[in-house]
């Protein structure tokens, strides 16, 4: 169909496409030569023949809108969706009219990381009938993408013109950056910062036996040492406690392959660590995201890098959180990108990335 045209039917109605097939490009030739006979010649015959012609092109119209109108169409995507990683998409069609049935029915759906497809086709569609589509799409890169309409289809009832209704379906998504596994990781992952701190206070292992102070439970003095040192002695006990993992990605840098492998190496850490149920803190120089060994905050955190872009200055509250954080607990993790760390760097483990 020609650009005109589609412009004409956009502007008549925006939710419809008609194209011509190869039967209605001759059949509609055939008809406009008949309508030159009979305007030439003055035949009432050509005339009648002439008009049963368009009659046939005014039902055809008819026909087709009435199978398309009314169509319910929904899309069902996952929770979660991964950069590389293949993902079950379901477009599900429905007909809720209670006696009308829809005939020769194509569906398509597409994005714009997705080329568009026809996923299948109805023959008929009965009354409260429905019908899914599953099939498998994949994003390459992370970050925003976004689904464009769906798309129904139908040549009924003679096949001379192909009519389109397009669905306003369009949804965005955010893809997660790629997994990136290595055995470096799998050990930064598996550590565990500070475990085993010596408390003055009830735990589960006794550490040893020192004097009593004033403030102590005598539920916990020690009577057989007391008695043959002579002086009070309280036991002294161990809890473990394991304090967060604080992470820093810098996320300064430029464009390009080195820093979106950089944000996959971050993203892939912060997964590992949070399956083995470490719990973590996690920082960028923009944000920062509170301890947690659950899913919701890291998927807040994997949001923020699956949009994230290179930071151009060496400031920011994120970071000064992470290193108030690493400071205290005595250690933490800097994954380093493209620039060297910054002077302010607390004790840390730097990972380079």
């Amino acid at each position: 169909m020609s650009t005109f045209t589609q412009t004409f039917s956009h502007y008549l109605n925006p939710r419809r496409r008609l194209h011509f097939t190869r039967e209605g490009w001759i059949f509609s030739a055939l008809t406009l030569s008949i309508g030159l006979v009979a305007v030439n010649t003055g035949h009432n015959l050509f005339y009648l023949v002439f008009a049963l012609l368009l009659s046939v092109v005014i039902v055809s119209g008819l026909l087709s809108e009435r199978v398309l109108r009314g169509i319910e169409v929904c899309r069902r995507l996952p929770p979660e969706i991964t950069a590389r990683v293949p993902f079950a998409v379901i477009l599900e069609v429905r007909n809720p009219h209670r006696r009308k049935i829809s005939y020769a029915l194509t569906v398509s759906d597409g994005g714009d990381f997705l080329p568009r497809r026809t996923l299948g086709y109805l023959s008929s569609l009965g009354p409260g009938e429905s019908r899914s589509f599953p099939y498998l799409a994949q994003v390459e890169t992370r970050g925003l993408h976004r689904f464009g309409p769906a798309h129904l289809v139908t040549r009924f009832p003679f096949g001379l013109f192909e009519k389109v209704r397009i669905i306003p379906l369009e949804a965005t998504l955010i893809a997660y950056p790629g997994l990136r596994e290595t055995s470096r990781l799998r050990a930064l992952a598996s550590g565990r910062d500070r475990i085993g701190t010596k408390k003055w206070r009830w735990g589960e292992e006794v550490l040893g036996l020192r004097p009593a102070l004033h403030e102590d439970d005598h539920r916990f003095i020690h009577w057989r040492t007391s008695a043959r040192t002579g002086q009070l002695m309280v036991k002294e006990f161990v809890e473990e406690v394991e304090y967060p993992r604080p992470i820093f990605f810098d996320n300064r840098g430029n464009e390009g392959e080195r820093f979106e492998q950089a944000v996959e190496t971050a993203a892939s850490l912060l997964r590992l660590m949070i399956n083995n149920g470490v719990a973590v803190t996690f920082a960028t120089w923009e944000g920062h995201f509170q301890p947690t060994a659950g899913s919701e905050e890291m998927i807040s955190a994997l949001r923020h890098l699956a949009l994230i872009s290179p930071s151009a200055k060496a400031i920011g509250d994120g970071f000064d959180s992470w290193r108030s954080r690493t400071m205290r607990e005595g250690g933490g993790i800097f994954l380093q990108g493209e620039l060297p760390p910054p002077p302010s760097l607390p004790q840390c483990e730097v990972v380079r990335v």
